[in-house]
């Protein structure tokens, strides 16, 4: 999951907890201080009763108590005079009044003094109400006060608050949610420029380096470390080139000698045969080392810049026909047949390093080729381009693999590289080659059915 995507959905989550926390705090906050405020309304209630009564109790409890439920919802409040028995001696308001509306338990605690205060569910209608008891104070008849009323009004007052969340809540979440993404894109948008920055920084573009941003915080932290990261690398990068550089020149010397060496030996008409076929297979591994030191002397010019064109008029059909001259020990080796199927083909390049990147390409065919297949070179200009074909019918290419053929080092089977002597060098010249002409190279391949390696170059 995107980094944007967990920090807004951590915003979301963050956001809706402390919704619900404080919304939950509201409601029962809410609901508490309603609560509250009819308890002291009761209490001016009860205590305008009592306060009515004075010291006598008979015929003035009616008015008295009518005139004190003004204050409190018409309909939905009642008050009721009690013996200390718990008998109804009068009562006003609600119908509810008609009845005891505290337990005998209750009655005991009004009498001996105590503020009863209750919440319970009565009359048919099972509706809520908040009840208050007090005892008439000493010198007026003796009994017990309770008022009660409604708490109809408190629980819609919490509903809408509860609806107003509920609606409000989803709401702010969805907000939360698009700013947290706005947020998170924004926070993050350096690190996906650094990201596309540093993707595109590869063997060939060492020299560049991720920008840094202006700020001080930690993505100019990580910018200035991705460029020391880059900086080691290029220094690696180029130690390496150097010691393949100066390693294959100092190869080349004694490789030369030992080449030179063994041919005025092989001329040695008294050599026996043993001899002589020890001496031809050194000579062979010889050649082919100063393949390999040659193809890394190509890539360290590529390297550093050093690899210049010796341009001139070159057809690819001559090309083709001198490559195929010069490799044909090898594929006579295999029993290999090449087939050329040329036609004019002219560029401006050069004529060296073309045959190089071609035998190449040849090379690689002449390994992979089963003994006694064909391989077919054509060359033909098209459409501005004069393009160069070899195509083989060896074990093909993997699909996953076509995207990497032209890379340095690599082989379809490492495993089959002691085989056929391939040092993954091949391809990555030609291309190197091609693209130094201004040209592109590609491969069609099919699994099991063989290869065609093609390179086109701009028409003369």
């Amino acid at each position: 999951m995107p980094i944007r995507a967990k920090l807004t959905l951590l915003t979301v989550a963050t956001l809706s907890v402390i919704l619900a926390s404080v919304g939950g705090f509201l409601l029962v906050r809410l609901r508490a201080d309603l609560i509250h405020g009819v308890d002291q309304n009761l209490d001016t209630r009860a205590a305008q009763i009592s306060l009515g009564l004075g010291d006598g109790c008979g015929g003035e409890f009616q008015d008295v108590s009518d005139s004190s439920l003004v204050g409190l919802p018409q309909g939905e409040s009642g008050a009721q005079f009690l013996s200390v028995r718990g008998v109804v001696l009068e009562s006003s308001g609600d119908q509810i009044a008609e009845r005891a509306l505290i337990e005998e338990s209750a009655l005991a605690d009004a009498v001996s003094g105590s503020h009863v205060r209750q919440t319970l569910v009565l009359g048919s209608d099972r509706e809520s109400f908040r009840i208050l008891a007090v005892a008439l104070p000493s010198g007026s008849c003796r009994g017990v006060i309770v008022v009660g009323t409604s708490l109809d009004e408190v629980g819609r007052s919490v509903h809408r608050l509860a609806v107003l969340m509920l609606i409000g809540g989803p709401v702010a979440m969805l907000l939360a949610a698009a700013g947290g993404w706005l947020l998170a894109t924004r926070a993050l948008r350096p690190v996906a420029r650094m990201t596309l920055e540093a993707s595109e920084i590869d063997a060939n573009r060492l020299d560049e380096r991720v920008q840094v941003p202006a700020q001080t915080d930690e993505l100019r932290r990580l910018a200035e470390t991705l460029n020391t990261m880059l900086d080691r690398v290029q220094t690696g990068v180029e130690q390496k080139r150097r010691f393949v550089a100066d390693a294959s020149h100092e190869l080349r010397t004694p490789l030369a000698v030992m080449s030179a060496e063994l041919d005025v030996t092989l001329r040695d008409p008294s050599l026996d045969q043993r001899a002589r076929a020890t001496l031809q297979s050194a000579r062979e591994e010889i050649t082919r080392m100063s393949s390999v030191v040659e193809n890394l002397l190509e890539l360290a010019r590529v390297d550093e810049g050093r690899l210049t064109l010796d341009i001139g008029e070159v057809d690819l059909a001559d090309v083709a026909a001198r490559v195929a001259a010069e490799t044909h020990s090898l594929s006579r080796d295999k029993s290999l047949e090449v087939v050329l199927a040329c036609e004019r083909a002219p560029i401006r390049g050069d004529v060296e390093r073309l045959v190089r990147a071609v035998a190449n390409l040849l090379g690689n065919a002449v390994k992979y080729s089963p003994a006694g297949a064909s391989i077919e070179i054509t060359t033909q200009a098209v459409r501005g381009e004069s393009i160069l074909r070899v195509s083989d019918h060896g074990p093909g290419i993997p699909a996953s693999m076509q995207t990497t053929i032209f890379d340095r080092f690599v082989r379809v089977d490492d495993s089959r590289s002691g085989q056929t002597g391939g040092s993954g060098l091949g391809l990555a010249i030609a291309r190197e080659i091609v693209e130094a002409h201004g040209g592109r190279i590609w491969v069609e391949s099919t699994e099991g059915a063989g290869s065609s390696f093609s390179l086109a170059l701009p028409t003369a």
